[in-house]
């Protein structure tokens, strides 16, 4: 086939953020003419537009390419199971720890293969434990002035954490543990509508390339949108699905979640898919460089993703990437941002640019 791409269609999966699609326009507008800048590439961003679907829209072009890219929507489930309250949020991450203790083989697992990423997931417990340990010591030492100093402490730590934002992580395992227990109906109907409409387009054949990208929690609902496309047994050479910092296992490895599992196994048989995942070592919030399906199925499978970094450093000057890397939640959404210099890794031309995923990554080096 030819390389050069005339029109592809995106579907994007968000985070776990209650931002909709107003804000990731907006991200992606402001970024693509800056990396244009640094490549010499002229992205034009159309306005945004709301599908009958619910879905939003917009067209971007670029030389002879020209992509509608669908952002799926789903922030209104996340803003639903987005607990408001302090108290919300600790009932709700004790769910979370708890369905993820009932699998301790899981958790040594990922202590294996991304210990990084499990250090970000006992953070937040680690934090408030900490935070209400001095508190009740406070109390215990000073006795009724103890009450006051606790009472520092904790909204000491609670500003703390408005920083740090470990509540959004909190709210992330609260969710895992909802959609492993079945209490996410309206999310299964979401990624069988997306799913269908992936299938529409390919069948139209009047795309050149179909383009599946799910970025950090919308890396589980693409997983599930791929592994339906998959078992239609369409010709899937004008499909591509890529997954930017994914968390696949943290759904994957608990127990209970079958169904997510029996999905990532489809994924592994044939016809494979071009699935590429970029996620960087740097990035504590996703399992760099560890193949979804081995880790969460337990082996790997005959058709796996092709595992990939970004290389975020080659993308900065060093003394601007020091910076870069501190910034935690920075990092994390780095997958959707321009660059400062030209690298392999570039959101807009893997979205917007003349080649098919397959091809950009047939010139590019291994992980």
């Amino acid at each position: 086939m030819n390389a050069s791409v005339r029109h592809r269609h995106v579907f994007f999966l968000s985070g776990f953020d209650p931002k909709g699609a107003s804000y990731y326009h907006g991200l992606y507008a402001r970024n693509a003419p800056l990396q244009g800048e640094v490549t010499g590439t002229r992205y034009e961003v159309g306005p945004r537009t709301r599908l009958a679907n619910g879905n939003s829209c917009w067209q971007v072009r670029s030389g002879g390419t020209e992509t509608s890219f669908e952002f799926v929507r789903w922030d209104d489930i996340v803003r639903a199971h987005w607990p408001r309250s302090a108290w919300q949020v600790l009932v709700g991450s004790l769910r979370g720890y708890a369905a993820a203790l009932a699998s301790p083989a899981a958790l040594r697992k990922v202590g294996q293969a991304a210990p990084r990423t499990l250090i970000a997931l006992a953070y937040p417990a680690v934090f408030w434990l900490v935070a209400l340990l001095l508190a009740l010591l406070a109390v215990v030492v000073l006795g009724p002035l103890g009450v006051v100093a606790a009472a520092a402490i904790l909204w000491g730590a609670w500003r703390w954490e408005r920083r740090l934002n470990t509540s959004w992580l909190l709210r992330i395992y609260r969710f895992a543990a909802d959609w492993r227990g079945g209490r996410t109906p309206q999310l299964q109907q979401r990624i069988d509508d997306a799913a269908a409409a992936v299938v529409q387009r390919l069948l139209a054949q009047e795309d050149d390339e179909v383009l599946l990208v799910g970025y950090s929690v919308g890396s589980l609902l693409a997983a599930s949108i791929a592994a339906r496309v998959q078992a239609r047994g369409l010709p899937l050479e004008r499909f591509s699905f890529v997954t930017l910092g994914h968390c696949v296992p943290l759904l994957g490895l608990m127990a209970g979640a079958d169904a997510f599992r029996a999905d990532l196994a489809r994924l592994g048989l044939p016809p494979r898919l071009h699935w590429v995942d970029f996620s960087s070592p740097t990035d504590w919030g996703s399992f760099a460089l560890v193949d979804p399906l081995a880790l969460s199925l337990g082996a790997p499978q005959a058709h796996g993703p092709r595992m990939a970094s970004p290389r975020f450093h080659t993308m900065f000057p060093p003394d601007e990437y020091a910076l870069l890397v501190r910034d935690k939640r920075r990092i994390h959404l780095q997958y959707l941002l321009a660059g400062h210099k030209p690298a392999l890794y570039d959101y807009f031309a893997i979205t917007a640019g003349p080649q098919r995923l397959a091809e950009r990554m047939d010139t590019a080096p291994a992980a």
